[in-house]
């Protein structure tokens, strides 16, 4: 006993330890990663990278006007040239597993990144907290299958997006600007935190920071974008955004939300539901609610925190609007990790663990579906009903979600809407709004 005693007064968990543990994860988590990518070979959809990484070679800033295929952002352009001088290599291209490796490298560096990220942005919480949320996300199987099995972008733009709201939390508004930019450089869905990231930059910082952070994020779209409009024409931005949206008009593709439980994944969403309402027509309205209600729990909730109110957002875009593939959850996956540890709210931890299995679960079947064929497993055939039944889980999953969020929302009471307006606006404009109290 008095051994024992002896060597748990000696072993304490300090920082020096915490940087030795978070260096041995990461590490690890990177080796792992590296591991399932060499394995897993297989070129669907990283066929397009292949194209794209030798297209940019020959032509970067006039990539849009010969890789016909090309439907990106420009951002992710840069790194691709790296991505074909290494697939040129007669190393690279002899060996299946090297290939893998190259073309899913950004990905998997990108996800690795995340977890000191995630510490950085939890450990004024606890060092314990951010690390065990770094810990995490180091072991996800559905980001793990994402980044290093499927080989898709979605970690780059994860990387991004916590970063822009970290840095907006630290009081850094340009540099937080310039990351957000970036991030719909770098990938379309990124506009779908836009209106979070907006809601806490205009009312935590003055005017004068704001219109510095404004100039900067339009300056860093500039200058990513102006190189390839001198080739491909002014008009160019406007193909990019409009042409994908326009690409892939179905209601839901292969992503289990409200939609595909109305029978409609992969099917037009010109399709005609309630009330003789089009999906189109239903995902329109749905997004104008969102937004509205982002803003009234924005102005009268008292517990709040970007995490929180872009694991909700997301979460309803994606279960209720269109054009939704299976991994534009893992976004909602993220911010509830980051949400629950930060809020230290059990019922957002049921909620990660929650969406981490049904994203997961999305993940395997369409790649199962896809990558063995129809009549290799059993199940292919009923892909259809799976993706109903699944669809209907998720709405449930979503309305315990949307419970635990609200709850926590408003834990401490709310605030009303006016008065909450009123604080944020400049002392000459407020005499104009009734002085209401907080309740």
């Amino acid at each position: 006993m008095k051994n024992d005693s002896h060597v748990s007064e000696r072993f304490q968990i300090g920082s020096r330890q915490i940087h030795f543990f978070m260096l041995a994860l990461t590490l690890s988590a990177l080796l792992l990663r590296m591991m399932i990518a060499y394995a897993a070979v297989h070129y669907y959809d990283l066929n397009y990278y292949i194209d794209w990484s030798s297209g940019v070679i020959q032509n970067l800033f006039g990539a849009y006007e010969h890789i016909k295929s090309l439907d990106y952002p420009p951002l992710f352009l840069f790194p691709l040239v790296i991505t074909g001088k290494l697939m040129a290599l007669p190393i690279v291209s002899e060996v299946p597993g090297f290939q893998m490796l190259v073309l899913k490298g950004w990905q998997i560096l990108f996800d690795t990144a995340m977890i000191p990220l995630i510490y950085l942005v939890l450990y004024r919480e606890s060092r314990l907290i951010a690390a065990a949320g770094a810990a995490l996300w180091a072991v996800n199987p559905t980001i793990i299958m994402n980044s290093s099995y499927w080989g898709q972008t979605d970690s780059i733009m994860l990387f991004m997006l916590v970063l822009c709201f970290w840095l907006l939390i630290e009081q850094r508004p340009v540099e937080s600007e310039i990351v957000i930019a970036l991030a719909c450089l770098m990938k379309f869905q990124s506009l779908y935190f836009v209106p979070v990231f907006a809601l806490f930059l205009l009312s935590k910082f003055s005017w004068k920071k704001i219109a510095y952070s404004f100039l900067a994020a339009v300056m860093t779209g500039l200058t990513v974008l102006m190189p390839f409009m001198a080739h491909s024409g002014w008009t160019l931005p406007f193909r990019i955004y409009l042409g994908g949206f326009e690409q892939y008009q179905y209601a839901s593709m292969n992503a289990f939300n409200y939609f595909a439980a109305c029978g409609l994944n992969m099917k037009s969403s010109s399709h005609i539901l309630l009330g003789g309402i089009s999906a189109e027509a239903i995902s329109f309205i749905m997004i104008i609610i969102s937004v509205l209600l982002l803003g009234f729990f924005y102005f009268t909730s008292t517990e709040k925190s970007p995490w929180l109110l872009s694991f909700l957002f997301i979460q309803t875009i994606f279960m209720f609007t269109t054009r939704m593939h299976e991994r534009y959850q893992i976004p909602a996956m993220l911010f509830a990790l980051i949400a629950c540890l930060h809020h230290r709210s059990r019922g957002l931890f049921l909620s990660y663990l929650g969406v981490t299995s049904i994203t997961f679960l999305n993940h395997v079947l369409v790649l199962e579906h896809i990558l063995t064929g129809r009549f290799i497993r059993f199940w292919a055939e009923h892909f259809d009903d799976i993706c109903l039944m699944l669809s209907y889980v998720n709405l449930l999953l979503y309305m315990i979600t949307f419970y635990f969020s609200v709850r926590l929302l408003y834990r401490y009471g709310y605030f009303s809407f006016a008065g909450a307006i009123k604080c944020i606006l400049p002392e000459r404009w407020r005499k104009y709004i009734p002085n209401l109290k907080n309740r």
